[in-house]
């Protein structure tokens, strides 16, 4: 891991995506979405990025290491927005009792995950060599590792509008990091609407899915927008 990270940084990313993709997606295909298996390998991808930072001392490169004023980032009202889509019909586990905790700590681990990943080790690999492909390949290989739900069973619709909207939060979540230089506001973000999801009553009609999904893409690519215009970013540390 540490040679390959050494040798082509960009490369390092992309097997972290694909490793992740793979293991993660087969589980659930095989296990279900919050399966005790499922837990137990997002635990292990958790330990073995914390022993990667903490062998390669890149906590600042990653954005790990303070958290950034709120207000010139409208305190991150628009991913609590965002996150509150989960909430629109009410609380309804998706599970009870130990398993309710599962999935909670899945989706916790989660966003750790992917955050580290596609904005973390991807997004910093391909930035010195050109900033508008970094954050347009970040955003759009996020969105397009949803693309793994139809694997589960899931709706063809519901998954390319699932795409759709990862895309657009996908991009809110690049710029945050981008502008600020701390990951910590968009893993925080990212867990809490994954832990939402199974929080919440996600029995959507399907007027009310596509109207949800465009409220999702209105209010991160406008966030996303808005952040472009913040001076700034380019706040990577010292390795």
């Amino acid at each position: 891991m540490l040679k390959l990270y050494e040798k082509n940084e960009s490369a390092f990313a992309i097997a972290w995506i694909v490793a992740y993709v793979v293991v993660i997606g087969s589980l659930r295909a095989n296990f279900g979405s919050n399966s005790w298996a499922g837990l137990v390998a997002l635990a292990a991808f958790t330990l073995l990025s914390l022993a990667f930072l903490r062998a390669t001392s890149t906590w600042q490169k990653y954005g790990l290491t303070g958290l950034p004023p709120a207000k010139p980032y409208l305190f991150f009202i628009p991913l609590l927005l965002v996150a509150s889509v989960n909430l629109w019909l009410g609380i309804a586990p998706q599970a009870t009792g130990a398993s309710l905790l599962c999935a909670v700590a899945s989706m916790a681990l989660v966003g750790w995950l992917e955050e580290i990943i596609f904005r973390g080790f991807l997004f910093r690999a391909m930035e010195k060599d050109g900033l508008t492909s970094a954050i347009v390949v970040s955003a759009l290989t996020f969105g397009m590792g949803h693309i793994v739900n139809l694997l589960m069973g899931h709706a063809t619709f519901g998954t390319f509008l699932q795409i759709a909207y990862a895309t657009a939060i996908g991009f809110a979540f690049v710029m945050l990091f981008y502008k600020s230089g701390s990951l910590w506001p968009c893993i925080a973000a990212h867990s809490l609407i994954d832990v939402l999801s199974v929080l919440g009553n996600q029995n959507f009609p399907d007027g009310l899915h596509v109207f949800a999904t465009v409220f999702v893409i209105v209010v991160a690519g406008g966030y996303a927008w808005y952040l472009s215009r913040l001076p700034g970013g380019d706040s990577e540390g010292e390795a």
